[in-house]
């Protein structure tokens, strides 16, 4: 079974076009039908305003309206291992709510323009998402959540989908301790999700794929390494993460006491701010603590 990242509405949804006196709204119901109907087409055909194509393990779709562009493209790299490029364009506002029964699975979403806002029916939080940022973690249920795009502005994002199977089977190629830790709290979690800046070596990543010059079988491959080329950055910055935050958490109530100050001092001489060592010195505390707590 292919592997969406569904809460952010990629091309598995069934989706509906309502008219709202404010903003435009799709709800779960129509687009697989649309989608259904157009790949039992014998050719590449254009049905209204909706076009579906399939080669091999690729797919792509869009969909074209006057309140705006809806595409996306999904490639199978190997089994459990999915690669989906999602771009909306909106000449209105509009509401995509989306309701999934989900297989458990690893994620990544890489925003690489605009952004867009998502609310998730029983969590009281919203997920913003921004360009140059990402979001990593792990769905294990159904989900139910709306996302708002705001007329005028074009986002798209690459997702990445690992299934629990396959990012388990590649931990154990390489026992590491805080790996696997890692991939228990991912694989586990009934919804966890962390929001990252997307690093420089991330980016190139994305444009590298984004600009794929390859084609059939050097395609697939090429795609498929710069996919684990991200999920490899995505681990270690998760892993690096981790470590700050188990590092801060070591710290003593007198050594915050201490960073506090230094924040004090920061924020006092933001114009001329003091190297590390000077601002260790000022707080009374040691470099490497002071590094630790920011």
């Amino acid at each position: 079974m292919r592997h969406d990242f569904r809460c952010l509405l990629p091309i598995d949804f069934k989706v509906k076009l309502m008219s709202t006196p404010c903003k435009r709204s799709f709800t779960c119901t129509d687009l697989q039908e649309i989608l259904a109907e157009l790949q039992q087409q014998v050719e590449p055909q254009e049905i209204g305003t909706a076009n579906y194509r399939v080669a091999g393990n690729e797919s792509a779709w869009e969909l074209c309206q006057p309140f705006g562009t809806w595409s996306g493209q999904t490639i199978d790299l190997r089994n459990g291992l999915n690669l989906s490029l999602v771009e909306w364009d909106m000449q209105e506002d509009l509401l995509l709510t989306a309701e999934a029964q989900m297989e458990p699975f690893f994620g990544l979403s890489f925003c690489v323009a605009g952004g867009f806002l998502t609310k998730f029916s029983g969590k009281t939080a919203e997920l913003v998402t921004c360009a140059n940022q990402l979001h990593a973690g792990a769905l294990s249920s159904d989900i139910k959540a709306v996302s708002e795009f705001a007329a005028g502005k074009r986002s798209m994002l690459i997702q990445v989908m690992v299934s629990p199977h396959l990012f388990e089977t590649l931990a154990e190629a390489s026992p590491d301790p805080s790996q696997v830790a890692l991939v228990q709290l991912l694989t586990q979690t009934e919804l966890h999700l962390q929001t990252l800046k997307t690093t420089p070596a991330m980016m190139l990543v994305l444009h590298q794929i984004l600009q794929c010059p390859y084609h059939g079988l050097t395609k697939q491959f090429y795609l498929e390494s710069k996919t684990l080329e991200l999920i490899a950055l995505q681990l270690h910055q998760l892993s690096e993460h981790q470590s700050e935050l188990s590092a801060a958490s070591t710290l003593k109530t007198a050594d915050v006491d201490q960073i506090y100050l230094a924040r004090d001092i920061l924020i006092r001489n933001l114009e001329n701010p003091p190297s590390l060592l000077a601002l260790a010195k000022q707080s009374c505390i040691n470099s490497l603590k002071l590094k630790q707590g920011f």
